[in-house]
């Protein structure tokens, strides 16, 4: 009887470990934690620059769907397989996916939905603030707040991902002071 119940133990360990066959293994749902401090991916939506686009340029946010941020890690391996990223150390797409990177959707004039990837390599902090209350130095919240910097060279890029059109532009590396 115990040695049955040491195979079965056994057996429904093996089982419990093994991976499901239908489970979405694609590229972003590995990754997709984009609630969570450890998770290197944010989707902006709301924030001060999502209002900037909208002001300055009539850009509406919107929400993608798991499909979509697929979409755009696929546009993104193209623009890696066409040696957009030369710039960073090798390899690219292990250096690529430790950035932390900023997802903001939005809809363009044309009605073509894009993603912006603002991507960094370390999380900045933001300077005491004593009117405020804050008296040190603390992490600033990448998740909700656009990260913008000028120079840094390669630790800071941006590309934007047009879905619709399945295109790559605008990739921009900051400069060197």
């Amino acid at each position: 009887m115990r040695n049955t119940l040491k195979i079965f133990g056994l057996i429904l360990i093996c089982f419990c470990a093994c991976k499901n066959p239908k489970e979405n293994t694609d590229s972003f749902t590995k990754t997709k934690q984009t609630e969570t401090v450890e998770s290197k991916i944010a989707i902006l939506r709301n924030t001060e620059y999502n209002n900037w686009l909208e002001k300055n340029y009539g850009f509406k946010s919107w929400n993608p769907t798991d499909k979509d941020l697929n979409l755009v890690q696929e546009i993104l391996d193209k623009a890696i397989d066409d040696k957009e990223f030369d710039f960073l150390k090798k390899p690219i797409k292990e250096s690529i996916e430790s950035y932390y990177r900023q997802y903001v959707p939005y809809v363009n004039k044309n009605g073509e939905r894009l993603v912006e990837i603002n991507a960094f390599c370390e999380i900045l902090e933001n300077p005491p603030s004593p009117e405020n209350g804050i008296n040190e130095w603390t992490k600033m919240d990448w998740h909700k707040e656009y990260v913008m910097v000028e120079d840094g060279g390669p630790c800071y890029w941006r590309i934007t991902i047009n879905i619709d059109t399945m295109e790559f532009k605008d990739l921009m590396v900051n400069g060197v002071a």
